[in-house]
């Protein structure tokens, strides 16, 4: 499976939420991620790059940061920015780790579908019935023409 692929099981809410939960907890601080940071998480996602090498690349980034001088003045990480070539780095170790896997074939869809037309069938069939009894039940103006309503757009929607 390519990365794109992949990208594309992978919920568009979530990728952005994981980078920035991530990010962090690497912080220690909920601050909120800047429009800027967002358009890199954007663009890592519309390139393809996986989640997990985009963790990674966070990591390196802070582990990087934490070497240096401004770490040891007390300064926090606080853009993603700083973490884009650290990123791509990861990124393109885990294409070159992948290149002797071979293709990962998707899964095959199920050929049958997931409700047949008869069942669709029996079960608007069956909630028309209900809800026939139910209005009948209470016999009020406001429960038949409920009834009706609902009745008509069932059976509007009945295969």
């Amino acid at each position: 499976m390519s990365s794109r692929e992949a990208m594309s099981e992978l919920n568009y809410f979530n990728y952005f939420t994981e980078i920035e939960e991530y990010f962090w907890q690497k912080r220690g601080a909920h601050l909120l991620v800047s429009p800027l940071d967002w358009a890199i998480v954007e663009t890592w996602q519309k390139a393809g790059i996986p989640l997990s090498a985009v963790l990674k690349g966070i990591d390196k980034a802070f582990e990087s940061y934490a070497r240096s001088r401004r770490a040891a003045g007390g300064r926090q990480l606080k853009s993603l920015t700083y973490c884009v070539d650290a990123v791509l780095e990861a990124a393109d170790e885990e294409k070159e780790i992948a290149a002797g896997t071979g293709p990962v074939l998707p899964k095959a869809k199920p050929d049958e579908e997931t409700f047949s037309r008869d069942a669709l069938r029996q079960f608007f069939s069956r909630n028309i019935e209900r809800l026939q009894a139910a209005a009948t039940a209470t016999r009020s103006k406001y429960g038949q023409v409920r009834w009706l309503r609902n009745h008509t757009c069932f059976s509007n929607m009945a295969p």
